[in-house]
């Protein structure tokens, strides 16, 4: 599939730039990323375009952590808890900062419930089972982040309308996502324990 063979070049080009930035722990990049949502939000005042430098800025340093964290050996329950509890409150952040661009507030919420849904079916299955969800749904976070970047160019450049019909769209394709995480789910988990 195309996607995956993105995620793969995406994920040799981080651990590529994780090299010279192992000399900090992996949570202060966490922490960095959670900064990068904050100033997404606080940058909406300024326009989409600006708005989506620091989308783009606050996903980049997301993607560094776990690189960083495998560079330094420090890949374990604990940074991954808190890097998907920190995901979470960006994920809200991010939403935030669309509604306060003028995006409708049914469009944000569903798009948002639809997001914290995909991670929780993701961890609630990885907990179950033990096997990663990785690469199940159309939408996992790093796709939800790139598109919301491109809805924001084009707000910038082609105006809202076209903007909002296209977050529309991705509201669409986050929640088939959930579908397709919920049929995964219920087809490869045992009915009972014990099977």
């Amino acid at each position: 599939m195309a996607l995956t063979r993105l995620r793969r070049q995406a994920s040799r080009v981080f651990n590529a730039i994780a090299e010279p930035l192992a000399v900090l722990p992996a949570d202060f990049y966490t922490v960095l990323g959670l900064v990068g949502a904050l100033l997404f939000l606080y940058s909406v005042r300024y326009g989409a375009l600006v708005a989506s430098f620091f989308l783009a800025l606050s996903g980049l340093l997301d993607a560094l952590d776990g690189a960083v964290a495998r560079k330094r050996g420090e890949a374990g329950p604990r940074g991954a808890f808190l890097d998907s509890m920190l995901d979470r409150v960006a994920d809200t952040v991010y939403a935030l900062g669309f509604y306060w661009l003028g995006y409708p507030g049914e469009a944000v919420i569903l798009f948002l419930g639809a997001a914290l849904i995909t991670s929780y079916a993701r961890a609630r299955y990885e907990a179950a089972i033990g096997k990663s969800m990785e690469g199940i749904g159309l939408l996992e976070r790093a796709d939800r982040l790139v598109a919301q970047i491109i809805v924001l160019l084009v707000q910038a450049s082609l105006g809202m309308w076209i903007a909002k019909a296209l977050y529309w769209l991705l509201v669409v394709l986050a929640w088939a996502t959930v579908a397709q995480r919920l049929a995964r789910g219920y087809r490869a988990l045992p009915r009972t324990i014990g099977n």
